[in-house]
């Protein structure tokens, strides 16, 4: 398996276990480096600290990447619910100027032919309340859009937490591969091995502390309880209005939520 050491290089630099524990292996023959690795249990090769740089590098980017993301589907959150609050205050107010009298009688002049095949063309009124009509349901098209993102907002967020904890899950993994690829290649050549293995210790990786954060804590601050609140408040207000004599929909459509 090859690691890429320098991913924001122009050329990365691939290591695999095997270069890992060719490295570890010339360095178990290096004369120099004979003694240190039994007198300084603690002594962290070039490799390894190539190793570690890599990860610290890659875990890093990886936080960035995850504060993007989750910023994102944040944003949206906003966004969504600010426009969904407007959205159903304008419906509202479109419901209370349409006349479902004069939209009726305008259809039905419409489907209509006259005594010569002519079709009655709509009156002022008419007209405008089929525009009422069409502007609702378009309204009621983005309500239910935007209330559909903002309930799956939560589930989305904690998913792509989840994708970037594995992600840093499997790059720590990594990291330590290659070191124990190295000290196998190191136990194979030095002629102290075993005195080698009892005593020294490669540098064991960790995830910064970043990563050990509850995710449920860090959604109620990513998207606040204002912000459901909001949503929820608006899709109530929207539902009223199918119970009352305001209906936000077209007579077309014989659409109908009640019961929701």
């Amino acid at each position: 398996m090859a690691y890429d050491i320098d991913p924001e290089g122009p050329a990365e630099e691939v290591i695999t276990c095997e270069s890992a524990r060719a490295a570890g292996a010339a360095d178990g023959r290096n004369q120099a480096l004979h003694q240190v690795f039994i007198t300084d249990p603690t002594f962290q090769p070039p490799f390894v600290i190539r190793i570690s740089a890599y990860f610290d590098s890659r875990q890093g980017r990886l936080l960035i990447k995850r504060a993007e993301a989750l910023g994102r589907i944040e944003r949206e959150a906003q966004t969504s619910s600010v426009a969904l609050t407007k959205r159903v205050n304008e419906v509202q107010a479109i419901s209370g100027a349409v006349n479902p009298d004069i939209l009726a009688l305008g259809k039905a002049g419409g489907d209509s032919a006259g005594p010569w095949g002519e079709v009655r063309p709509l009156t002022v009124e008419e007209a405008d309340q089929e525009r009422l009509e069409k502007r609702l349901r378009e309204y009621n098209a983005e309500i239910e859009t935007r209330v559909g993102s903002l309930y799956t907002a939560s589930n989305n967020w904690l998913q792509c937490w989840a994708s970037f904890q594995e992600k840093a899950r499997l790059t720590l993994a990594e990291a330590n591969a290659l070191v124990a690829c190295y000290k196998d290649g190191l136990l194979n050549t030095h002629q102290h091995a075993e005195e080698i293995a009892r005593r020294w210790r490669p540098q064991e990786f960790t995830l910064r502390d970043d990563w050990f954060a509850d995710p449920a804590a860090q959604l109620q601050i990513a998207i606040p309880r204002g912000v459901r609140d909001s949503t929820n408040q608006a899709w109530d207000k929207w539902l009223d209005l199918w119970h009352d004599d305001q209906h936000p929909h077209s007579l077309e459509s014989g659409d109908s939520y009640h019961g929701r």
